[in-house]
């Protein structure tokens, strides 16, 4: 995984900044990776009769894994430099009746996201908090077994800026320990585009990945 390689460094670098009392902290989670649709083609029947079939280009959910660094500048507000990691499977699948989900290869995705974090009661046993800020996925894609009938299309990385908004809650056990749950919603461009299909007339949205994460929490 060489992004997550890369990102890994970037998160770690952090600890250079010389670091005060209660005000940095690390955390790490694990939890599903849920993916949004990278791309998707609508099939009407010929005169209109019978269902329509939508047929999706996207990832299989699986387990995801993050790491983050904390600066907090008092109680309530703290900005966070987070990655998010995950392998997962390339899928199409087709709704309707009878619909169908084939691998068609590998996904390997890196997303570091810089949000901002407002807690709501800083001072309680359970503290719930918000996040949003930017966010920049790197997706690393191989095409393999492509079914019959799919398009042979991209194959190789991209990167896309986006956004992440989320929230969660924390129950410190001590001063600096703490066990964390956590849901982020990353929205950011489709790392396929509309010539990748051979002239096919799909639609490209905006994925939305939803990444729902239990770890802990530790100051230093």
């Amino acid at each position: 995984m060489r992004h997550a390689t890369i990102a890994l460094f970037l998160l770690t670098s952090v600890i250079a900044v010389p670091a005060h009392a209660q005000k940095w902290s690390f955390g790490a989670g694990a939890g599903p990776f849920v993916f949004g649709d990278f791309a998707k083609e609508t099939f009407t029947p010929i005169g209109g009769g019978g269902e329509t079939t939508t047929v999706k280009l996207t990832g299989k959910s699986d387990v995801g894994f993050t790491v983050d660094f904390e600066r907090g500048f008092n109680d309530r507000f703290a900005i966070r430099l987070q990655g998010a990691f995950t392998d997962s499977k390339l899928q199409v699948k087709s709704s309707g009746a009878g619909g169908i989900s084939l691998d068609a290869g590998t996904l390997d995705v890196t997303t570091i996201t810089i949000p901002l974090v407002i807690r709501f009661n800083p001072h309680g046993t359970f503290r719930f908090h918000i996040l949003g800020g930017p966010a920049y996925a790197m997706y690393d894609i191989k095409r393999e077994n492509t079914p019959a009938g799919v398009p042979d299309t991209f194959s190789g990385t991209r990167s896309n800026w986006g956004g992440a908004v989320g929230g969660g809650v924390e129950w410190w056990l001590s001063d600096r320990w703490a066990l964390t749950g956590e849901i982020a919603d990353i929205v950011t461009a489709s790392p396929f585009h509309e010539d990748d299909f051979n002239g096919s007339k799909v639609d490209i949205p905006k994925p939305q990945n939803v990444h729902t994460t239990a770890g802990i929490r530790i100051r230093f």
